[in-house]
């Protein structure tokens, strides 16, 4: 073999070997290629975290998480979250976060897989894990106004919170619970039940109502003190009377009139029977009319003052109408 054909032999050699030498292990995770306005950002953001500003490292991973979402933005919200002390979404985002992980295979994979895991530990033991068992087919679940996803688990802060699920049928059914930190506790939303048609009874005679009580008697002033109800019989009874023999009167005197005019028709003098004919005539109509109308007003003033008279003591009537009892008192 010439000497060539040995050293190109040597440098294909020496080739290979370099390319097994700085080729990666089977399985071994590739670092993602990102573009440059993503790795602008990744720098931004340790800058920030160099700074001490860790509400602005928060923010700028935000933005990488929103443009790409990877699990390394995930996990790096999740420790921005907890050394702001936001536990609820520390929780959730190193749940993820360690969920998504790999299993370790190198010395360094294995120290950042065990410190996720204790973060997450130290997390969830600052804030309260609620449980919802909620009626089939809710369509939302909320506690705390924050919404329960598909696993029926959500990390709320310590303390009480209400839980609420709303039904197909429009219905909210709700509920309160209070959980400690470090701690789990299960909401129960018991499904609404069903009103049971209401039975018509049958129609009754509806009783007929007891007499109310009589009203008590209103005290009577004593005797002497200037009662005005004790002159209104002796007056009414008296003005009656004197109606009643004023309308007998004028009726009296009305039959007198007529039977003058009966005997002036038998006179000799024509002319003068006529005329007083006429005038005894209208005087009869007269006193009839005014007869009348006294009588009755004497007759109105006697029935007044008799029932006045019977009722004022507290007297009751009492009348059934249709078998309702009617009851009036003076």
């Amino acid at each position: 073999m010439n000497r060539s054909a040995l050293r190109s032999l040597l440098v294909q050699a020496f080739a290979a070997a370099a390319f097994l030498l700085f080729l990666p292990p089977a399985g071994a995770e590739q670092p993602p290629t990102r573009p440059a306005h993503i790795k602008k950002l990744v720098r931004e953001a340790e800058a920030a975290f160099d700074r001490l500003d860790i509400a602005g490292a928060r923010a700028i991973w935000a933005r990488i998480y929103a443009l790409e979402h990877t699990n390394v933005a995930m996990c790096q919200l999740g420790q921005l979250d907890r050394r702001l002390a936001r536990w609820v979404d520390a929780v959730d985002e190193l749940e993820r976060c360690v969920a998504k992980m790999e299993p370790p295979e190198t010395p360094r994979e294995q120290r950042l897989y065990e410190t996720r895991h204790e973060d997450l530990a130290e997390a969830r033991q600052q804030v309260a894990e609620v449980a919802v068992l909620a009626p089939p087919g809710a369509i939302a679940v909320l506690v705390g106004g924050r919404r329960v996803g598909d696993t029926g688990r959500i990390y709320v802060a310590p303390g009480q919170h209400e839980v609420s699920a709303a039904l197909p049928d429009g219905q909210v059914v709700s509920t309160t619970v209070s959980a400690p930190a470090g701690e789990s506790r299960t909401a129960l939303l018991a499904p609404p039940t069903a009103t049971p048609p209401t039975a018509t009874p049958p129609t009754a005679t509806p009783p007929v109502p007891a007499a109310a009580p009589p009203p008590p008697r209103a005290p009577q002033p004593p005797a002497g003190q200037g009662d005005p109800a004790r002159w209104i019989v002796p007056a009414g009874g008296a003005a009656s009377l004197a109606l009643l023999a004023t309308g007998l009167a004028l009726h009296v005197a009305a039959a007198s009139e007529r039977a003058e005019v009966g005997t002036v028709v038998y006179a000799l003098d024509q002319s003068t029977w006529r005329w007083r004919t006429r005038e005894n005539v209208a005087s009869a109509a007269m006193m009839d009319q005014i007869s009348t109308a006294t009588l009755v007003a004497g007759t109105t003033l006697a029935g007044a003052t008799l029932i006045y008279a019977v009722l004022r003591d507290g007297t009751q009537i009492r009348a059934r109408v249709t078998g309702a009892e009617v009851m009036f008192v003076w």
